[in-house]
């Protein structure tokens, strides 16, 4: 069988995300993905690499996607139902492989993980955290210039609950639910419940 990069970064992410990066050997992974070491490395020099490339896919390119051409001049209601869009695009693109057991980024423990061995992952990850927050600090203005949202509304405070809204997984699994195309729907479908309340307290 001819393997894919493709193919071996989708069952790395999702080996990852079930056994964590320091438990597993390259073996393991070899074992878990039905392959040879040598095929392996032919795209791959070893596990460290493997693991940064898995972030890079599953981590900063999806927020470059959900972040890419977001316009300024959005309100906070336009701006959640743009992160909602991108957001189930997403999910949808993401259940259409061969991912099986991780619910949708399970981000907590991929941002441990790879703070310890990706280099300069804080640094990307604290560039990503400020396009957020300056999204959804435009949003808020432009909210409040057009009279949508209260004008004591503290939008610092609001913004950082936005922004981490959109960055962490909004529900957990339940026993007896492991299929990710569940996890992944209703996780996206949970944040825009977030959202859509976080926009409730505020609005007039």
């Amino acid at each position: 069988m001819k393997y894919s990069k493709e193919y071996i970064l989708e069952r790395a992410f999702d080996v990852f995300m079930e056994k964590g990066y320091d438990s597993i050997s390259i073996s393991v992974l070899q074992q878990e993905l039905g392959m040879s070491r040598g095929a392996m490395y032919r795209y791959f020099r070893n596990k460290e690499e493997l693991f940064v490339s898995v972030v890079d896919v599953y981590f900063f390119k999806i927020f470059d996607r959900i972040l890419k051409n977001v316009k300024e001049d959005l309100t906070v209601k336009e701006l959640i139902e743009v992160v909602y869009r991108r957001q189930k695009l997403i999910a949808i693109s993401l259940t259409k492989v061969n991912i099986t057991s991780a619910v949708f980024l399970n981000y907590t423990a991929l941002m441990i993980q790879a703070a310890k061995h990706y280099p300069n992952f804080v640094y990307k990850f604290k560039k990503i955290e400020k396009r957020l927050l300056e999204s959804w600090k435009n949003a808020l203005k432009n909210s409040m210039e057009a009279g949508e949202i209260r004008k004591d509304t503290d939008i610092d405070i609001i913004c950082v609950l936005f922004s981490n809204t959109t960055m962490r997984e909004a529900s957990s699994n339940k026993k007896g639910e492991s299929r990710f195309s569940f996890d992944i729907v209703r996780d996206v479908e949970g944040r825009k419940k977030v959202m859509d309340y976080l926009y409730s307290l505020i609005k007039i």
